[in-house]
């Protein structure tokens, strides 16, 4: 597929998508979202990679929607769809879930739907000049993609909710306090630093990172522990079987490192 509004490449075993709008500070629009779907599900159909990474061109990650589509929407030129179509295909959240280790390297602004788009992935990795915003009541709109439930999960009820109605900015440091990112890199060896660790993630077996992925899903808010453990056991019982499993045990047996690739 030709993409027009990102780019993409395999470094080693990390497959990279760049939001490629610099001159609009990648205003996300729809197009834009469709490709960076597809372009995660390419790389999740290819064998060599074992973790994604979601980065943007230019000097923001993404400063939100694209204004200029505004207008039209108001002025009835064209059809407003929400940004989550589960209607009509497998929602954000979902695919998310279901997909090889995902990694936001997030840079510069990220505003609206530049925030709250990577609020699914797995990692959230932050240059020390980035700041995000959930202003979404400053437009006249409302959170999206499954934020007024993620959002709470990783930094607090009290905090989201602080977030979102203050529409304020919140940087490098303080979003590694509260945790919304879990790393903040200095911007001279930023993506050298995300490659390193997307890396470290890729070279597990991407069977059972996905499985794991998947019980964190389920389990984070079942409060019934013992569901939670029986459905570990089972996923556990499935890995136990697994081509990885005898991998790593060969290794260890044989003093090298395992090759799940």
């Amino acid at each position: 597929m030709v993409y027009e509004f990102i780019e993409v490449e395999n470094i080693g075993n990390v497959g990279v998508v760049r939001l490629n709008r610099p001159e609009k500070l990648n205003a996300w629009n729809a197009e834009m979202g469709g490709e960076v779907r597809n372009a995660i599900e390419t790389f999740n159909n290819d064998p060599a990679v074992g973790a994604i990474v979601t980065t943007g061109n230019g000097r923001a990650f993404c400063a939100g929607a694209d204004i200029s589509g505004w207008s039209q929407d108001l002025a009835g030129e064209r059809e407003w769809t929400p940004v989550e179509r589960s209607t009509e295909e497998e929602n954000w959240i979902d695919f998310c879930t279901r997909s090889k280790p995902l990694i936001a390297a997030v840079h510069g602004y990220a505003v609206g739907i530049g925030a709250t788009q990577v609020l699914p992935y797995d990692l959230r990795l932050a240059c020390e000049n980035v700041r995000f915003s959930f202003r979404f009541v400053r437009v006249g709109l409302l959170p999206e993609l499954g934020s007024t439930a993620l959002l709470p999960r990783l930094i607090g009820l009290g905090r989201a909710v602080e977030a979102c109605m203050t529409a304020r900015d919140i940087e490098a440091e303080e979003a590694l306090r509260i945790g919304l990112v879990t790393e903040v890199i200095p911007e001279s060896s930023f993506f050298e630093r995300v490659l390193e660790v997307a890396e470290s993630i890729a070279a597990n077996p991407t069977a059972q990172l996905i499985q794991a992925k998947e019980l964190f899903a389920k389990n984070t808010v079942e409060p019934d522990f013992g569901k939670v453990m029986r459905l570990e056991g089972e996923a556990l019982g499935i890995a136990r079987e697994s081509a990885e499993h005898r991998e790593a045990v060969q290794a260890f047996l044989e003093k090298r490192e395992p090759n799940f690739r």
